[in-house]
């Protein structure tokens, strides 16, 4: 029997402090998928690793087994040592897994509601799920119908045209702080997405203050340059990464967003620059995680740090306006968990009456040969088939008719599994979803 389980943490269970040290780096996907594939009530996994979560999607032949595995998995990963203090701390199952993971793709579950990234993260863990065969037909049925859930969302709805995302947020809560940015000294470290949306907010507007970009590697900024970017003479991107201490010390804002596993701007050095250059007043946003500013920086004299549990007091803002989004989102989500639904449904139903059909009428068949030597049978063939098939017709009627009309899946699975059982039919298997799936990819590919 399969089950559908999530596992893990997020923002709403968890600090940063302790989600960081879940996270999961794009490096060492592939390696963790290939962890989660040898675990042996593990059937099917598909792992979401971003700053506000680190969930484990996953199908299981046994709830509480599957369970133990992943928390099991969560402790072998290398940032966790103290697992005894440190564990996964959200979990859901079956239909609640997937109305969770089309809130996630739509948005509705972000820190910062209707932000953007989320779905290309949901795509790059179905993408890579897929790559790693971690995740079958279940799994990769519902990240499908998950990824399209979030396309209706941000096209049927207000929710896509609020354009926030958490670097927008970022920079919401830096003008809290420090009033307009547009004349101020910025230092942006990283070149990823994020800090690459916030260049970009900060370039739209006009200024006399310089933006500074800084990364580890100079042909990711040449690249990023070869934008059409607007007021590009307040961009400067010739300071090197190892002058990011001076860069920061110099900046009356800094934006910190890498994929660094550690801490790059460190309480001493900053103080050491800050003593050389200047104590003038900065604020640090540090929106990667795991966190890369030492918390300690806090300390300094004129500095004020904020990472991304920060960007909660966002969120609260414009109350009826975010719910006016809700409802018309929440109700993609749910037409979403019914289509999810009808799915299920036709994997237990379809191959079940098929193949009791085929059961019944082998017997059929069996037994018009044994009786096609009697003269009775010989002088009225078209008759008796004709009596045979009705026969089984009306044997078959009822459990259609029963299958084809339950609603609750746990009840359908229930039906359909005693059925295999008095029949003596193979047990349901992925082999048809699989195929279906084929048949839909290889549809979409010729259309």
């Amino acid at each position: 029997m399969s089950h559908l389980v999530v596992c893990g943490l997020n923002y709403h269970s968890s600090p940063i402090a302790i989600r960081e040290r879940f996270t999961i780096p794009q490096s060492c996907l592939k390696h963790a998928l290939e962890a989660l594939k040898r675990l042996p009530h593990v059937t099917e996994a598909v792992l979401l690793s971003t700053c506000n979560r680190t969930e484990v999607y996953a199908v299981v032949s046994d709830v509480q087994a599957g369970w133990r595995e992943i928390d099991f998995f969560f402790s072998s990963t290398q940032q966790i040592g103290d697992h005894g203090a440190l564990k996964p701390n959200f979990k859901l199952l079956r239909e609640d897994v997937a109305v969770h993971l089309f809130r996630v793709a739509a948005g509705l579950d972000s820190m910062v509601l209707g932000e953007a990234q989320i779905m290309a993260q949901v795509k790059e863990a179905h993408q890579a799920a897929l790559e790693a065969k971690t995740a079958g037909p279940i799994l990769d049925h519902l990240f499908m119908l998950a990824l399209n859930c979030g396309k209706r969302v941000r096209s049927e709805t207000e929710m896509g045209r609020r354009a926030v995302s958490v670097s927008s947020a970022a920079l919401e809560l830096a003008r809290s702080q420090v009033g307009a940015l547009n004349n101020l000294n910025v230092a942006v470290v990283g070149a990823g997405r994020m800090a690459q949306i916030c260049v970009k907010l900060l370039l739209s507007e006009d200024g006399t203050g310089k933006v500074n970009l800084l990364n580890r590697t100079p042909e990711r900024l040449a690249e990023f340059v070869k934008n059409n970017l607007p007021n590009l003479q307040r961009l400067n991107t010739e300071t090197s990464f190892d002058d990011r201490y001076e860069a920061a010390a110099k900046a009356d804002l800094v934006i910190v967003s890498t994929s660094a596993p550690k801490t790059i701007l460190d309480m001493e050095e900053l103080n050491a620059a800050r003593q050389k250059h200047g104590k003038k007043p900065t604020c640090i946003i540090d929106i990667s995680v795991p966190r890369n500013v030492d918390p300690a920086v806090q300390e300094i004299e004129d500095v004020s740090l904020f990472n991304s549990d920060a960007l909660a007091n966002i969120v609260t803002r414009n109350l009826e306006e975010r719910e006016a989004c809700i409802a018309g989102a929440e109700a993609i989500v749910f037409e979403g968990l019914d289509a999810f639904h009808g799915w299920q449904r036709s994997q237990l139903v379809g191959p079940t009456i098929a193949e009791l059909r085929e059961k019944i009428e082998s017997i059929r068949l069996e037994h018009m040969v044994k009786t096609s030597s009697h003269k009775t049978s010989a002088s009225h063939p078209e008759e008796i088939e004709h009596i045979s098939r009705a026969i089984v017709n009306q044997i078959l009627h009822q459990p259609t008719v029963q299958l084809k009309a339950t609603t609750d899946y746990e009840i359908l699975r229930q039906q359909a599994e005693a059925l295999r059982t008095l029949f003596s039919l193979d047990p349901l298997s992925c082999t048809h979803a699989a195929r279906s799936q084929r048949r839909k990819r290889s549809h979409a590919g010729e259309s």
